[in-house]
């Protein structure tokens, strides 16, 4: 019985932590999306409105990579999102790591998606985005970018749900192997 209870405490806290990361990712209304050439650039938004707000940006890298080692360096991103006034109002910048997953080498395609910020929008009009993709051990195929408005934050109260089934699986793990 207590082990019909431990799959269900982890797929109920697998389920509702997808559930949750994909809400986040999928809410609100796309703006844009549209592809970038080269590997650097910049790129002027469309006009955004304190309406739209809050605004989340996202960063979509399709790459091809022959992965030889344990943890290999595909590529490095900096996006930096400046309001029509020229400040910061949102980037990252992080390098893309591919895992080997077997002894051998091998050839990978991969395509990432990534949540590089969500922004208020505190100045009506024309934002620019500067953008950097530096190629390290993968062969950059494309890039693209897309803007979404209105979105939601983390929710919070499903995350910790979603964790607290996770630990009280482990709980019922531990202590039905130890009764049985």
């Amino acid at each position: 019985m207590y082990k019909i209870l431990v799959l269900f405490l982890f797929l109920v806290s697998v389920v509702s932590f997808g559930w949750g990361m994909h809400n986040y990712a999928a809410s609100g209304d796309e703006i844009v999306s549209k592809p970038l050439t080269g590997t650097e650039g910049e790129e002027l938004l469309p006009s955004l409105t304190k309406d739209m707000s809050p605004v989340r940006v996202f960063l979509q890298v399709s790459s091809e990579i022959n992965i030889q080692d344990e943890t290999n360096e595909a590529y490095r991103y900096e996006i930096d999102i400046l309001d029509p006034l020229g400040r910061h109002v949102a980037g990252d910048k992080r390098t893309q790591t591919e895992k080997k997953e077997d002894q051998g080498s091998g050839f990978e395609k991969n395509k990432d998606n990534h949540v590089i910020d969500t922004f208020p929008v505190e100045e009506s009009g024309q934002y620019r985005m500067a953008w950097k993709v530096i190629p390290k051990r993968a062969e950059i195929t494309s890039i693209a970018y897309s803007l979404r408005r209105n979105v939601e934050g983390v929710n919070i109260p499903l995350m910790v749900f979603a964790g607290a089934c996770f630990i009280l699986g482990w709980i019922v793990l531990f202590f039905g192997r130890r009764n049985s």
